[in-house]
C-alpha cells in the first residue's frame, strides 16, 4: 500500500464520539484551526489559496476542509481534517488524511490521483423529516471512499468518484495493489435498534476498481 504519510491503521471513533465531540466534551477534540490555503500545504505541499472539497452525496453540495483536528478514541488518537457544510451545519466531513492512498493510474505526470476515506456526519438527523439537501438519507455516520485528482498545473483538486462503505463503520485496514484494485476493511457497528436486538458488530471487507473510476466488484463479511 502506498500512502503519503503516517500509515499506520487506527480504529475510528464510534458514531457517538464522532457526532457528539464538540458538543459532549470538549477534551475530546484539540482543534487545530487553518486556513484554507493552510490546508493544501500541509497535505500537498502547495502553499496556493486553494481549497480541497468534498462532494455531498447528492453530487451538488460540497464542504470545504478548513481545520486540523485530532479525536480521541477508546485507544488512540486521530487526526483528521475537518469541514461543515455552508448552507446546513449540522452536515460535517471527516477526511482521514492519514490513509490517502496513491493510485498509480496516471498517464499525466501532472495529475496525481488518490483514494481518500472521509466519514460524513449528520449532527440532527430529525431535520431529514424536511430536508433542504438533495440527498436526505444521511445517518449519524457514514464512512465513505472518494477518488481524487490533483493536478499539479493549475492546483485543483477533482473528486470524481464516490462509494458508500458503510453506515456507522470505521476503517480497519487499506491496501492498494499497485495496479487497479483497493481493498478496504471495515467494522461496521449496530444502531442502536440493532443493540435492543443483540446484532454484534461485523467486519467487511470491500473490493474496488479504481482504473476507470471507483467500481464495488466485492463485499465480503470477514467476521
Amino acid at each position: 500500500m502506498k500512502t503519503l504519510q503516517l500509515s499506520s491503521i487506527i480504529l475510528l471513533a464510534a458514531l457517538s464520539a464522532l457526532t457528539g465531540c464538540q458538543k459532549t466534551d470538549e477534551a475530546l477534540e484539540t482543534s487545530l484551526e487553518t486556513k484554507s490555503p493552510s490546508v493544501m500545504k500541509k497535505l500537498f505541499n502547495i502553499d496556493v489559496d486553494k481549497s480541497f472539497y468534498i462532494t455531498f452525496p447528492d453530487h451538488k453540495n460540497q464542504i470545504q476542509l478548513t481545520e486540523f483536528t485530532k479525536l480521541n478514541t477508546s485507544k488512540n488518537e486521530k487526526p483528521y481534517v475537518k469541514g461543515v457544510l455552508s448552507n446546513n451545519e449540522h452536515y460535517a466531513a471527516w477526511l482521514d488524511y492519514t490513509n490517502i492512498t496513491a493510485l498509480n493510474i496516471s498517464n499525466d505526470k501532472n495529475i496525481f490521483k488518490f483514494v481518500a476515506l472521509y466519514t460524513l456526519t449528520n449532527t440532527n438527523p430529525d431535520t431529514d423529516k424536511n430536508p433542504s439537501l438533495d440527498s436526505p438519507d444521511l445517518p449519524s455516520s457514514a464512512l465513505y471512499l472518494g477518488t481524487f485528482e490533483l493536478d499539479y498545473r493549475t492546483n485543483d483538486i477533482n473528486q470524481y468518484g464516490q462509494q458508500l462503505l458503510g453506515k456507522y463503520s470505521t476503517l480497519t485496514a487499506i491496501d492498494y495493489d499497485g495496479k487497479k484494485t483497493v481493498d478496504v476493511t471495515i467494522r461496521q457497528y449496530p444502531t442502536q435498534a440493532d443493540q435492543d436486538k443483540e446484532i454484534n458488530s461485523s467486519a467487511h471487507r470491500l473490493t474496488f476498481y479504481v482504473n476507470e473510476g471507483l467500481s464495488l466488484v466485492d463485499d465480503a463479511i470477514v467476521e
